[in-house]
Formats: C-alpha cells, structure tokens, sequence
C-alpha cells in the first residue's frame, strides 16, 4: 500500500517547513518531512545527512520521526543531538556529510516547531520545499536502508569558533544572554575558554523561553541584558535568537544595535584589510550603511532579505561578507553560514585591537529618525497586487526607487518601502529619515501610496 500525506499548505513556507504544534505539525508531519527529504536527497545523488535538533519539547520525538523516515530512503544519518543550526552546518563541512536538517522554529513562540534544511552548503528553500509537499502527497518515496551514528563534535565545533579570535591589546568584559535557546547548550563551557571576563545570563535550554521571547532584534526582550552591561560596566552584551543563526549586540551605554549598525563594524574592519570588495546587505538597512561602506573603500550591494537568498548570492557572486537588519551576517570565511557565535567571536577581534567602545563606533554614524517595522494585514492575495501596483505608480511618476524586493522609494532625505511577507498575509513597512520632519514626510508619502491600493497603516 502506497503511504501518501498531505501537509498543511501553509506550514511549506519560503525557506523552511513550520508550524504550530498538534494544530498544523505533528510527528506523522515529522516521520513525512523525512521520507519526502530523504526521496530528494536521493533523487539528487545524495546518501547522508546531519541532524540536529533545538531544545523544543517536540524536538527530540520529531527527531526520532524525521530519522526513521530518512533511513527508510536509504540516507545514513549523523544525529548530533542539541544543536544551533550553526553548528549543524559545522558539522556538515567537518564530517564531510552530503546534507543536513535541524528541527528548530528558530525565534517563533514554544508552541511552534519545525525543520531547516541544506544541501551541501547550499539551502534548501522555495520550489524545493514545496517538492517535499508534492512527494509526500504522492506517495512518491524512495526506499533503502539507511544506518544512524551518533557523534558529539561541541568540541571541534568550539575550537572553530576560537580560531577566529586573536589575543588583541586589552581584554574585554562581555555579558551573554542564551535567552533559554538552544546556544545555551554549550555557552558556559565556550565563554569558559575565552580569555577576559565572562559573564552567561539565561542559559538554561528551556523550550518554554520562561525569561524573554528568544528574538535579539527586538529591543524589549534584552531588557535584562541592557539593564546589566550598563551596571556591570561591560564592554558590551550579546544575545541570541532561539537556534542561534541571528546574534545581537547591546553597546556598553545599553543601546541595542540594529543589523545593519553591527555590520558598520565588521565592514570597516574587513575592507580595511580587502580594500575594494564588496559587503552585503539588504533592502531594510539604512542608507548610512550603504554610505559608510563607500566612504571605507568598498562597494556596497542591496539584496533581498532572507538567510536563503543571502547565502545563494553570496556562493554565486564571490560576495565574502554580508549582513541583515535582523542580526543575520555572513562571512566568507566561515562558508557565508550565518552563526550567531561566530559573530560574537569575529566582534570580540575587532574590539582588542582599537581604543574606541562599541557605543563610539555606533555613534560615529549619522543620526536617524526612524519607524519600527510595520506590518500591514493584507490577506495572501493583495499582499502580492499592492507592491506592483505602487511599483507601476513610481515608474508612472519617474520617481526614484528600486525594486529588488518589493518597493524602496527615495525621498528627499530618506526612503520607505513596502515589501510582501515571505510566511504571512501582510505587508512589512518601513521609513527612514535624517531629520524628524523628513520622517513624516516619507512616513505621509508610503500611506499616500497604500490609501491609492485600497489600504491603510496605523503607525501607533
């Protein structure tokens, strides 16, 4: 009898398959997700595969599911057991496997799990994932016996970390905060072999994120940490999303630096070194850092967001450092995966060497006036119409915006945009400005444009 399953449509998302717990996933959706990933690694020349898995309560019986489904294609399976997703790439490259898969919901609430997947170093995302969803549907499976090996590499995985730290002039003072997610599994030990002065706050891998919401982008979910690199006279803090792919840094004066302002950082150190090549970012970052990287010697590349995407164009085009708004950076030298310690480590080498604070730097930049990310509630069909619509207008209006990844329209001293959601029914919004009446003044211009679409934004 042919085994056919039929995932929910919207747990097939554009760079992963997620869903809420026992509403849309489950350990059937778990044992399925393996056959259909298994069948395609097949079908593409591939026999084996690393898991690793979150501290989610799902995730260990997911786990179990995904690895019989697996080993019923025929892929031999490497678990590697709690584990950051990048320390699953890690082990993909270190143990020379072909393909890997964590089950992990990243930064979304406890209720929710899922499943992130790679092919060699490359993502697998978009008409892949839903591949998966036809496989599955049609009962179209491979069959096999594959084996299953356990393998502990939290060592390795941290002396490739430490390899990207070179004693400097001072020694720092850094507070950690895991936010109960899976990198607390080992950051005690790794900040214990870390010269300086080291400090861990909620490091307990709890799948109920009992202390904050796990997501470092977001300023009042740091708060503790704010509170304590301020009090403690840090240098500065760190903190993690809940599979450790998005890091973010709380400066020593308790300000939390968007991506793009971290990226200022690392930009300016490496093309100090690789004057003339070019650093990434995406449609969301501010336009000081495009300016910045310019006045530092480099070319400055505007992508669409997503981890999928970066990593694609960053393999495709040569691109060896790039960055997100949300906290995602790559480096060239680390595959362009995105890892959050890596991150931190490749911060902690730039600041041993140079005089100036991490607030310094951030305040060397011009001051902004900005929105918080806005979304607007669209429903799925007109949260692709709209951003045409306005697109069709500025072409209309010879104004000037771009169009990598919905609508970026410049104004006098600033831009907005207007994107559509990967995995919602919503437009994401955003305005940027160098002086308060320039905000208003984009912010009135981005309505104008959603009013003319049958729509509206509420900024409160």
């Amino acid at each position: 009898m042919i085994q056919k399953f039929n995932f929910e449509p919207a747990i097939l998302k554009a760079y992963d398959i997620r869903g809420v717990v026992e509403k849309t996933l489950s350990e059937e959706a778990a044992y399925f997700v393996g056959k259909s990933y298994g069948t395609w690694l097949i079908r593409n020349n591939k026999k084996s595969c690393v898991l690793g898995y979150d501290g989610r309560h799902t995730s260990i019986p997911y786990s179990i599911q995904v690895t019989k489904g697996l080993r019923e294609c025929g892929i031999n399976v490497t678990n590697i057991g709690l584990a950051a997703s990048p320390m699953v790439y890690f082990a993909l490259k270190f143990l020379k496997i072909d393909s890997g898969i964590i089950i992990t919901a990243s930064h979304n609430p406890g209720e929710y799990n899922g499943f992130k997947m790679l092919i060699d170093e490359r993502p697998v995302w978009g008409k892949d994932i839903q591949e998966l969803g036809r496989i599955a549907a049609n009962g179209d499976f491979e069959n096999g016996t594959g084996t299953l090996e356990e393998k502990d590499v939290r060592e390795d995985y941290m002396r490739h970390l430490l390899s990207a730290f070179k004693p400097g002039k001072k020694d720092l003072k850094i507070i950690w905060d895991a936010g109960n997610g899976v990198v607390g599994g080992i950051l005690d030990d790794f900040v214990a072999k870390l010269p300086g002065t080291h400090k861990t706050i909620f490091s307990k891998v709890d799948g109920d994120f009992p202390n904050h919401h796990p997501d470092p982008s977001v300023a009042k979910n740091l708060e503790v940490l704010m509170r304590e690199v301020v009090e403690g006279g840090y240098d500065f803090g760190v903190a993690f999303d809940g599979d450790g792919d998005r890091v973010g840094v709380v400066d020593n004066e308790g300000y939390l630096l968007y991506g793009d302002q971290l990226l200022v950082i690392y930009a300016r150190n490496f093309l100090e070194k690789n004057p003339g090549e070019r650093v990434m970012s995406e449609v969301k970052a501010s336009k000081t850092l495009y300016d910045d990287i310019k006045k530092h010697g480099g070319v400055p590349i505007m992508g669409a967001p997503g981890h999928s995407l970066v990593k694609v164009r960053m393999n495709k085009e040569g691109i060896r450092l790039a960055g997100e708004t949300s906290g995602h950076m790559y480096f060239g030298e680390n595959h362009n995966f995105d890892d959050a310690l890596y991150a931190s480590v490749k911060l902690m080498d730039i600041m041993v060497d140079t005089d100036k604070t991490v607030a310094d730097i951030r305040k060397e930049l011009p001051k902004t006036f900005v929105t918080r990310e806005i979304r607007v509630n669209i429903g799925n069909e007109r949260k692709f119409e709209i951003p045409k619509e306005i697109n069709k207008r500025m072409i209309a209006d010879s104004r000037d915006f771009c169009d990598i990844d919905g609508v970026r329209v410049n104004t006098k001293d600033g831009w907005w945009l207007v994107r559509t959601s990967n995995t919602e029914p919503v437009l994401t919004t955003r305005c940027e400005s160098l002086t308060e009446e320039g905000l208003e003044i984009a912010k009135s211009d981005l309505r104008k444009q959603l009013l003319l679409s049958g729509s509206d934004i509420n900024w409160d």
